[in-house]
């Protein structure tokens, strides 16, 4: 459990207000972190030799440009490889887009990773549609940059990596690009506002076993807590079982690190995953992904986990006697 990414919810605010949206961004928020908390995490980071990546994300980063170019260029600086998560929505034309990201690039920003499925095209639109998805690759290839595009799927969607490739071999576009595909969870405002149907039953296929994000990645929320996983929990009522510390507490980040470390609790989910903790709090249901049963355990479950806590040392002992092979 070796953290490797740093990742910023800089902002829950965004122009669009997609349906599936599992952190529930949108106009009407204003949580904003500050940017002494954003550079006082950044320059601690340095300090643990793992974390390579910083990525800075939302809700839509680029509506607070001066405060995300900061932290690139600090993050730049200290030598960790940055990203940003856009919905492109600045994009509308080659000339602007290539303005935009200029700015970016000269702080340090190393790769672009655009958001694009058919939830955000519906918001897209307003601001120009696909072409801004066009200019954006453009113009982050012109600057030299490393483009992914994420997409969230569910059945029947229309926007996927097959027709991404195809409309941008229609528009020319020969260099690389990443895709990052996951499907809608059941959490945030696609717990309210999907359909059921959108979202996937092949319980065959469902995540099992060992959670390898958790401790891959740490979490700054606007507030400046500080998160052990990336998931789909994280601005949720279960988000609790998530939190390490807070920067607000004046523990370094390293010491925060040692703490998720030494977590019983986060090594569980890390290496027999959340339906393993379910199951010795005799809950046997099952789901299709990892963090819809983290959002159980946080919520319909969260008196019986607190009773775990007595337990630690003997769920410890259980472990180690499997290391060695004696019988648990």
């Amino acid at each position: 459990m070796i953290p490797q990414v740093l990742a910023f919810i800089t902002t829950y605010r965004c122009n669009f207000s997609c349906d599936h949206c599992s952190v529930a961004a949108g106009p009407e928020r204003r949580e904003v972190l500050a940017a002494g908390v954003m550079q006082r995490v950044i320059e601690q980071a340095y300090a643990l030799p793992s974390i390579r990546v910083i990525v800075f994300t939302g809700g839509e980063p680029t509506l607070y440009p001066e405060l995300i170019q900061e932290g690139i260029k600090l993050a730049h600086e200290k030598g960790f490889v940055t990203r940003l998560v856009t919905n492109a929505w600045w994009a509308q034309t080659a000339e602007k887009a290539y303005r935009f990201l200029q700015d970016y690039r000269a702080a340090g920003l190393d790769e672009l990773n655009i958001s694009y499925d058919d939830f955000h095209a519906k918001y897209l639109e307003s601001f120009g549609g696909e072409r801004n998805l066009l200019n954006a690759i453009r113009a982050a290839t012109e600057l030299g940059m490393t483009t992914l595009v994420g997409s969230v799927l569910y059945h029947g969607a229309r926007i996927r990596s097959g027709y991404l490739r195809r409309i941008f071999k229609d528009a020319g576009i020969q260099q690389e690009i990443k895709f990052l595909e996951d499907f809608v969870f059941p959490l945030g405002r696609a717990r309210r506002k999907l359909p059921l149907h959108l979202f996937p039953s092949d319980m065959e296929k469902r995540e099992q076993g060992a959670c390898q994000e958790a401790g891959h990645t740490l979490t700054i929320l606007p507030d400046g807590k500080i998160l052990f996983c990336c998931g789909h929990i994280i601005n949720s009522k279960a988000q609790a079982i998530l939190t390490v510390d807070s920067m607000a507490s004046g523990v370094s980040l390293p010491e925060i690190v040692g703490r998720m470390q030494r977590n019983v609790f986060y090594w569980w989910l890390h290496l027999e995953g959340p339906e393993a903790v379910l199951a010795e709090l005799g809950v046997e249901k099952k789901f299709y992904r990892r963090c819809e049963a983290c959002f159980y355990l946080g919520t319909a479950c969260r008196k019986k986990l607190l009773t775990l806590a007595a337990r630690k040392e003997e769920i410890f002992a259980r472990w180690e006697a499997r290391k060695i092979g004696l019988p648990a």
